[in-house]
């Protein structure tokens, strides 16, 4: 599958009015970027961890995605495995997240990462690199509607330059298992 999405900054105050509108129900992610050459991660919640790998540059509107969830009881065997392969963290993200299923079967996410911000992201699978374009005006419409401007490809690559470079610093604060709960 093909993952098209556009996302943008936006502010505390937007964050809540979203949050209330769709009645928001949140779940907290923490998610382990590794040093690898594709963008390989894994993500930890309550109730599961996944691994998944996109293809192409971060924050591209358009990458393949592949995705594999895993029961938390292999956690463990999981992060053993991956410490065997010499997958080494390079940053650590802590985002508490809402998913919505919208119309055009999008799903629209509303997150506050810690260090990072505010932001709204609404996604579309596609099958075909051919329905791409059709996808990414589906969404951009789903945004103008909302009263909200995509953010530049440059605004994330900048801001996530600093968290790469200052993640350490942001979430010095932050209790792994206490997060989780």
């Amino acid at each position: 599958m093909i993952e098209v999405e556009l996302r943008s900054f936006i502010n505390k105050d937007k964050y809540d009015e979203l949050v209330k509108k769709y009645n928001a129900d949140f779940q907290k992610q923490i998610t382990y970027y590794f040093n690898s050459e594709q963008d390989f991660r894994m993500m930890k919640t309550k109730d599961y961890t996944q691994l998944w790998l996109k293809t192409g540059k971060m924050h591209e509107a358009s990458r393949v995605e592949k995705v594999v969830k895993i029961d938390n009881k292999y956690r463990n065997d999981l992060e053993g495995m991956l410490e065997l392969l010499n997958y080494d963290v390079d940053i650590k993200w802590y985002r508490t997240r809402s998913k919505i299923k919208i119309e055009n079967d999008a799903e629209m996410c509303i997150d506050y990462t810690v260090g990072y911000g505010y932001i709204l992201e609404i996604e579309k699978q596609v099958k075909d690199e051919s329905d791409v374009e059709e996808a990414k005006k589906i969404l951009e419409n789903d945004f103008e509607n909302l009263g909200i401007n995509v953010s530049k490809k440059e605004d994330f690559d900048n801001r996530y330059k600093d968290y790469v470079k200052n993640w350490r610093e942001y979430t010095k604060d932050v209790n792994e298992e206490e997060f989780l709960k």
